[in-house]
């Protein structure tokens, strides 16, 4: 199947529309609240650590202190929108319409599918650019060329990961949508259907990240900059950029997800788990 970006913006965006009640509650609960209370908690430490960024003592002292908090919200963060993200597939997968709570219950059910995939996905890129830096140091080594073979190499992991992202876009989707429990055979599903479709994904995506980055920057310059005049720096200014990020992110993360939909009915011809059986 070919990705038609086009019917996926049209088809994505009238199905929040038609949702719209719904997806307030949950964008605000599982992707709003998260970014804002990261944001407000963790403004001190972002401030101190990029006024001193040069300065490598004052920024291992800072992340020293404040390891504990920062993981604990980066991880508490990711799991609640992780659920957010599922639930918001499965509310609009349209699949029976399910309610608010089927949603937010078929998310806690595949939680562990995602996470057990994430952490599949993840050891085995760090294996593979483990085994590919070894080997490109090997050659730089031997060649003499050890600084030009550093530059290849983080050119190949950017490149790597950009690639492995995109083909596994889907994830989600084959977790919710397609029904899958077996992270492996997810991971394998979500590449399947990708096939052939990587750069038109690629492409796709950047746009959206395109004018998400818009999007940030006029809400910040006339939001978050005329408080920032009037206030000056303190605790209204840092509530209205968590405010504005919050906001943003909650839409973005909404509007992606029924993106995903999408793509996923049409590069599974429109029949959620129609190939999924392929992996039983």
């Amino acid at each position: 199947m070919r990705f038609d970006s086009n019917r996926a913006w049209t088809g994505g965006i009238a199905k929040v529309m038609a949702n719209r009640d719904v997806l307030i509650a949950l964008a605000g609960v599982f992707f709003f609240l998260p970014t804002l209370l990261s944001g407000v908690f963790l403004a001190d430490v972002q401030a101190v650590m990029m006024a001193n960024l040069e300065n490598e003592a004052v920024l291992k002292q800072v992340m020293a202190e404040h390891m504990g908090s920062i993981l604990a919200l980066s991880l508490g963060s990711a799991l609640v929108q992780g659920l957010g993200y599922l639930a918001v597939m499965a509310l609009l997968s349209g699949q029976g319409r399910p309610t608010v709570g089927e949603a937010i219950r078929t998310a806690f059910r595949s939680l562990p599918t995602l996470i057990a995939a994430s952490l599949i996905y993840f050891a085995a890129f760090v294996l593979i650019m483990l085994v590919a830096g070894l080997f490109v140091g090997a050659l730089g080594g031997l060649t003499g060329l050890a600084g030009v073979m550093s530059g290849v190499m983080v050119l190949f992991v950017m490149v790597g990961l950009f690639y492995t992202s995109i083909r596994l876009s889907l994830l989600t989707a084959t977790i919710v949508r397609d029904g899958i429990a077996n992270p492996l055979h997810a991971l394998l599903r979500s590449w399947q259907l990708t096939r052939g479709n990587a750069l038109r994904l690629l492409g796709f995506f950047l746009l959206l990240f395109a004018g998400y980055l818009a999007l940030s920057f006029v809400l910040s310059l006339f939001v978050v900059t005329p408080v920032a005049l009037l206030a000056g720096p303190g605790d209204a200014t840092t509530l209205a950029g968590g405010i504005v990020s919050g906001l943003i992110g909650a839409v973005a993360s909404v509007i992606m997800t029924a993106l995903l939909v999408e793509a996923h009915e049409q590069l599974s011809g429109g029949m959620p788990g129609s190939e999924a059986k392929t992996f039983e």
